[in-house]
């Protein structure tokens, strides 16, 4: 997992968001004032670091840093698991 916090944590910042204000308790809506499209952009950076694809639903659940890295954590640990 922190592997993956790491690659988050530098697409984050890649994104714009200032470093002191990441951490797995961030809300993407209420901390960094982020909007749906901001979180579309900035899903689109995740799909492309990860080499994943997020559906739009999931995306809609990711209101934390945390929300995020659980995602990341199952979805490639699935992947994982069929490579």
């Amino acid at each position: 997992m922190k592997n993956i916090e790491k690659r988050l944590r530098k697409v984050l910042i890649e994104y714009g968001i200032d470093r002191n204000k990441i951490s797995k308790d961030t809300d993407y809506y209420f901390d960094l004032n982020m909007d749906i499209l901001d979180l579309m952009g900035l899903a689109k950076r995740i799909k492309r670091e990860f080499l994943i694809n997020i559906p739009d639903n999931e995306i809609l659940r990711m209101e934390r840093v945390s929300d995020t890295l659980y995602f990341l954590d199952k979805k490639t640990s699935l992947l994982n698991a069929h490579n």
